[in-house]
C-alpha cells in the first residue's frame, strides 16, 4: 500500500523588518549603547534633575512640585523606580534617555527601509512584500547587494541625519526625554500602519505622558477605534471602555501629582508659557515665522527637505492620476502604497513643525527638542525620496539598454557576433544608488559644516560633567549637605538649581536662582558661582560685580566676608555668620 503524503505548505515568511523580535533587539542594542556611553563624562541637565528629584520625593512620600521644569509623568515614572537605587538614579535615567534617543533614530531608519523596500518591490512584476525574500534569493550575490542598495542608502541617510540633527545629540545625552518619547511614538505609528490598532493606542499613551501635543492625535485615534466597531455593540462598548479608561488614566497622571505636589491643576500651561529663555522665538515680533524659519527649518539638511517636498508633490500627482483612471481613491492609494506612506510621513513632519510654531505664537517656549518628531518624519520621507530616485534611474537605464540593445543586437546577429547580456535589475539599482549617494553628498555642495561634530558634542558634555563634579567636590569640602543647609540661604546659577537641590537632597525651592537685576545689601549665605572653561565660553553667574556688591553688603552689616572655595569652573562663597536675605 502506497501512502501518499500531502506536501507540507510552509507559511509565508515575514519580512525581517517586521515583528516584535526586532523591537526587542533594537531596544537591547540601544540600552547596551546607553550603558557604554557612561564610560565618557556624563551628567543630567536642568529638566532631568527636576524629574530625578520628584521621583525621589514620590518614593519618600513628600512631593513638592515647585520651581524646576514642567511636570512630565513619563520620565518621573522611571525616575521614581530608579530612586530605589539611591546614588545610581541619575545614571539609570541617562541610560534610558540616551538609549531612547538612539532608538528614535533607529526607528526612523527602520521605517525608511520598509518604505524603500516597498518602492523596490513596487516596480517588480509579480513581486510583493510577501514574496520579496524569494525574489532576492533567486539573485546572484552581487545583484542581491545591488537590490538592497536603495533601502540601505535611505536607512543610512535617516539614521545619520536624525542622529546628527543640530541641538539633538547634546540635549539627549544630557537626559532630556524627547528622544525616548518620539521613539515610542514611531513604534506606535508602525503598529498602527500594520493594523495592530490596540497595541498602537496602548503604546501611544506613553509619549502622551511627555508631550501634550500628541493628545490631539492620540485622542481622535482612540475615538476612531470606537467608531470602527460601531456595528458590534459589545466590541464597541469594550473598545470605548478601554479607550476612555486610558484617556482618564493619562489625564490623572498629568493632573493629580501636580495638585498633590502643591501646583495648581492648570500649572502645566502657565509654567510652559512663562518658562522660556530670552533667546526663544516667542520674544520676537512674529514668533510663528521666527520659530519655523530660523529655529526649525535649519534642523534638517536643505536637500532632504527639498526631496521630501518633491516627493509629496509627485505622490499627489500619482494619486490624482490613478484616481481618475480607477475611479477610487482607495485603489489609487493601494497602487501607490509605498510612495503614499513616504509622502504621508513627510507631510506629517512638516505639519508637526507648523504646530510647534503655532504654539510658539501662542506664547510657549518652542524649544528645538519639541520639533524632533517632525525631524524624524521629514527624514523618513526625504531619505525615501532619494531611494525612489535611485529606483527611477535604474529603470531608465534598463529601458535605455533595451532600446539600444535592439539595434545593436540586429547588427551583431548580422556579423555573427554574440548577444551582449544586459545587467540585471539588481546591478542597475546598485549603480543608481551609488550615483544618488554622490548626488546627495555633493549636489549642490558639501554640507558637513551644518552638522554637529563629535568633538563639539564631546566638549559640551565634558563641560556639563565638570560642573557636576565641581559641585560635588565643593559640597564635600564645605562639610557636606547638612553644613551647607544649616548655613542659611543658598543661590546658584539658574541652570544648576535643580542639580544642586538633588545633591543637597532638598526640594527645588530651597535653592534660589540668580536675580534678574543687580541686588544690593547682604547676599545669600551660600553662593555657587558657575563659570566657563577655556574650551566652552560663557559668563560667570553670579557676575563678579554682583559678588562684589554682596561682599560689601556683608562687610557693612557685621564685618564678615565670604569664605571662598574653588573647584574650577565653580567657586563657592560661604558666610554663615548671620542669616542672609530670604
Amino acid at each position: 500500500m502506497t501512502v501518499v503524503t500531502e506536501p507540507r505548505i510552509r507559511p509565508p515568511r515575514r519580512s525581517p523588518l517586521r515583528g516584535g523580535r526586532l523591537y526587542v533587539w533594537m531596544v537591547a542594542f540601544a540600552l547596551i549603547a546607553g550603558v557604554l556611553s557612561l564610560a565618557f563624562p556624563w551628567t543630567p541637565s536642568y529638566d532631568p534633575w527636576s524629574w530625578l528629584i520628584w521621583g525621589r520625593e514620590i518614593l519618600h512620600g513628600k512631593l513638592t512640585i515647585a520651581g524646576g521644569s514642567s511636570w512630565k509623568p513619563l520620565p518621573v515614572l522611571f525616575t521614581t523606580v530608579f530612586a530605589l537605587f539611591g546614588p545610581a538614579q541619575p545614571r539609570l535615567w541617562l541610560i534610558v534617555a540616551r538609549a531612547g534617543a538612539l532608538l528614535a533614530s533607529m526607528m526612523a531608519a527602520k521605517l525608511t527601509a520598509r518604505i524603500t523596500w516597498g518602492l523596490v518591490s513596487r516596480g517588480r512584476p509579480g513581486v510583493s512584500n510577501s514574496s520579496s525574500r524569494e525574489w532576492l534569493a533567486g539573485l546572484s550575490p552581487l545583484a542581491r547587494a545591488g537590490a538592497l542598495a536603495a533601502p540601505v542608502l535611505a536607512a543610512t541617510l535617516a539614521l545619520l541625519g536624525t542622529g546628527f540633527t543640530p541641538t539633538y545629540p547634546v540635549p539627549m545625552m544630557l537626559g532630556y526625554s524627547e528622544g525616548f518619547t518620539f521613539a515610542l511614538a514611531l513604534i506606535a505609528i508602525e503598529r498602527a500602519f500594520d493594523g495592530h490598532h490596540r497595541q498602537a493606542f496602548l503604546i501611544g499613551m506613553l509619549p502622551c505622558l511627555d508631550r501634550p501635543e500628541l493628545w490631539f492625535i492620540w485622542g481622535p485615534y482612540g475615538l476612531w477605534m470606537i467608531w470602527r466597531e460601531r456595528r458590534d455593540v459589545k466590541r464597541a462598548l469594550a473598545a470605548g471602555a478601554a479607550v476612555l479608561g486610558l484617556i482618564a488614566l493619562m489625564l490623572a497622571l498629568w493632573v493629580v501629582p501636580q495638585v498633590l505636589g502643591g501646583r495648581k491643576a492648570g500649572g502645566l500651561i502657565s509654567h510652559a508659557r512663562h518658562n522660556h529663555s530670552v533667546h526663544s522665538a516667542v520674544n520676537s515680533a512674529f514668533p510663528f515665522w521666527t520659530e519655523l524659519s530660523r529655529t526649525i527649518w535649519p534642523l534638517v539638511i536643505g536637500r532632504v527637505e527639498a526631496a521630501a517636498l518633491l516627493l509629496i508633490a509627485v505622490t499627489a500627482w500619482l494619486l490624482v492620476r490613478d484616481r481618475r483612471g480607477t475611479g477610487s481613491w482607495r485603489e489609487a492609494v493601494k497602487r501607490n502604497g509605498a510612495p503614499a506612506a513616504a509622502a504621508l510621513a513627510a507631510a506629517a513632519g512638516f505639519c508637526w513643525w507648523i504646530g510647534i510654531s503655532l504654539e510658539t505664537q501662542a506664547g510657549f517656549a518652542g524649544n528645538t527638542r519639541y520639533t524632533i518628531l517632525g525631524v524624524l518624519l521629514v527624514y523618513v520621507g526625504g531619505a525615501s525620496a532619494y531611494a525612489w530616485a535611485a529606483i527611477g534611474v535604474a529603470r531608465l537605464l534598463g529601458r535605455a539598454w533595451r532600446r539600444g540593445g535592439g539595434a545593436a543586437g540586429r547588427r551583431r546577429q548580422a556579423t555573427g557576433a554574440g548577444m551582449r547580456q544586459a545587467p540585471s535589475a539588481g546591478l542597475r539599482l546598485g549603480g543608481a544608488s551609488a550615483l544618488m549617494t554622490l548626488v546627495f553628498l555633493f549636489v549642490p555642495g558639501w554640507f558637513a559644516h551644518r552638522l554637529p561634530s563629535v568633538e563639539s558634542v564631546r566638549l559640551a558634555l565634558r563641560y556639563q560633567a565638570e560642573l557636576r563634579q565641581s559641585y560635588v567636590s565643593l559640597i564635600k569640602r564645605a562639610g557636606g549637605p547638612g553644613k551647607i543647609l544649616a548655613c542659611g540661604s543658598i543661590m546658584t546659577d539658574n541652570y544648576e538649581v535643580t542639580m544642586l537641590a538633588w545633591y543637597l537632597d532638598e526640594p527645588i525651592p530651597r535653592v534660589n536662582s540668580l536675580p534678574h537685576t543687580l541686588q544690593t545689601g547682604r547676599g545669600p549665605n551660600v553662593v555657587f558661582q558657575a563659570g566657563p572653561t577655556s574650551y566652552t565660553p560663557g559668563n560667570l553667574g553670579p557676575t563678579p560685580l554682583q559678588m562684589a556688591t554682596w561682599e560689601r553688603g556683608w562687610q557693612a552689616s557685621n564685618g564678615s566676608r565670604y569664605r571662598i572655595l574653588t573647584a574650577p569652573p565653580v567657586t563657592l562663597y560661604m558666610d554663615c555668620s548671620a542669616p542672609g536675605p530670604g
